[in-house]
Order: structure tokens, then sequence, then C-alpha cells
């Protein structure tokens, strides 16, 4: 019985090893937003999947160049409704006071949007629009974002990665991988020696 209890023991901790590994990492996607427009210019599929974010930097040289994104979060083709997104202005820089403290604390020169379900965002195709004010003329662009559900039967397919692309716990995963091998084989000597009959002297 005792062999038994420290079987199931064993295994049960190499499956929470395990679940640890294939569970998805959040990604925080950069886009920069310049002169010339947003780079990259949209986002494809195979890249970002649900809980990952989009991170937006105003990186405009020009002075008094304001950036910020709607988002159709309803899919309706409008992007005042309701249920609708946009970020803040997003300036180049804000002024800092002798402590480093923002000395507006409205100025942003980034915005971070979340995509997921409870930011009112499912699955597919997002449609933007990256929008430029600079002094009294305002521009509006296209711009998109494709993400997919968490589907981690999918995770070993290789997608294309932008040149912005971060992952919090990229460096780790190998290190997990690692764990889950050694992991696995102290369970199977361990499985052997508890199961193998003791000889009597």
């Amino acid at each position: 019985m005792k062999r038994t209890g420290w079987l199931l023991v064993v295994v049960t901790l190499s499956l929470l090893v395990c679940s640890s590994v294939t569970a998805h990492d959040q990604k925080e996607y950069t886009v920069i937003l310049g002169s010339e427009g947003a780079t990259p210019s949209s986002i494809d599929a195979g890249i970002l999947v649900e809980t990952d974010s989009i991170f937006f930097r105003n990186h405009d040289s020009r002075e008094n160049a304001t950036h910020r994104i709607l988002i159709d979060a309803d899919s309706d083709g409008s992007f005042d409704s309701i249920d609708d997104i946009y970020t803040d202005w997003m300036y180049t820089s804000c002024e800092l006071n002798e402590t480093g403290h923002k000395v507006d604390e409205s100025c942003n020169t980034s915005a971070t949007v979340l995509l997921a379900p409870e930011n009112g965002l499912l699955p597919g195709n997002i449609s933007m629009i990256h929008q430029v004010k600079y002094y009294e003329q305002v521009t509006n662009t296209p711009f998109y974002a494709v993400f997919s559900i968490d589907d981690h039967s999918q995770q070993n397919s290789v997608g294309p990665q932008g040149p912005h692309t971060h992952t919090e716990t990229q460096d780790s995963e190998s290190l997990l991988r690692g764990v889950v091998v050694i992991t696995a084989g102290v369970s199977i000597l361990l499985a052997s020696l508890l199961i193998s009959p003791r000889s009597d002297d």
C-alpha cells in the first residue's frame, strides 16, 4: 500500500511540472508608431494568442505629433460604438520634474492593449485605426491584428515572428523542459525501485 502511495505522489508531481511547461507564456508584441506609420503595419495570424498584449509606442520624431489607436471591438465596422476601445493620445516624450516624475500625469508615450475576452476582444481579426494628430491635421490609417485561442496542441508549430516580439519567460522554457525530462527519469527509477520486490535475507 505504501509503494502505491509513493508511486501516485511521484506521478502527480511529474504531471504538475509538465503542465507548467505547456502553459502559455504571456507575450508583449511591440508596435512602433512613427512619422511614416506603424512598424509593423499590421500583425498577421500565427503570432499572437489570447492573453497576449500589443505594446504601442510613439517614436515620432516630429514635435507635437501625437498618436492613438482606435479598436473596433464589436466588429460592427464603426469605431465609436459603446463597446469599442481607444487608447489615450501618445506623445513622443513627457516633461519630467526634478525628481523624475511626470509633470502632467495624463501624459503618456505608450499604451498596452490586452487581447482577451475580459477586455472585450474575441479571437479573430481585430480592425483598428492608427490615428495621428500633427498640429491641426488628423490622419487615419487602417491597422489590424489577428490573434487565436490559446490552443496548446498547436504549440509545437512555429509561426512567423515579428521583429519586436518579446516573451516574458522565454529563457525559462528550456529550463522547464529539462526539469520535465529529469523528473520523468527520476519517476521511472523510483517506480521501479518501489514496485520491485525486496529480497529477504
